[in-house]
């Protein structure tokens, strides 16, 4: 049987475990609040395939860089064209989609999707052979 003394400090170990617990548990809520309060971005992170034999896109998104345009694909998807080119200037929807990227229209840098996808496109003029 234990005597008074051992029980007392026992409760005392007791307590100082609780109280540093208790300060470890104040921490890590305040720890969690701040993570809650920080606004959350979502990054997305973009492979371009590309053929190996071309260089690489050196600014994607850039519709003015033309190493981008010499990795466009018949049959890619909107975003894929987003990420390589960024956005355009002007968007014609109808049977076909247009995608402008000058108010030159039809005469300057433009893509055609068909079914969401790229059907034909027209680069830049410093690229020859791409129409």
């Amino acid at each position: 049987m234990m005597t008074t003394p051992a029980i007392a400090s026992d409760n005392k170990q007791l307590q100082q475990q609780i109280d540093l617990l208790t300060e470890r548990l104040s921490e890590l809520e305040q720890r969690l609040a701040t993570i809650e309060k920080k606004p959350t971005t979502v990054v997305r992170t973009t492979i371009i395939k590309t053929d190996n034999s071309l260089p690489p896109p050196t600014n994607p998104g850039e519709w003015q860089d033309t190493t981008n345009w010499i990795h466009i694909k018949v049959g890619m998807d909107y975003q894929d064209v987003r990420d390589l080119l960024g956005e355009p200037l002007k968007i014609r929807r109808g049977a076909s989609e247009f995608w402008y990227y000058t108010d030159k229209k039809f005469d300057g840098p433009h893509l055609k999707f068909l079914f969401k996808k790229v059907n034909a496109w027209k680069a830049p003029e410093e690229i020859a052979g791409t129409d």
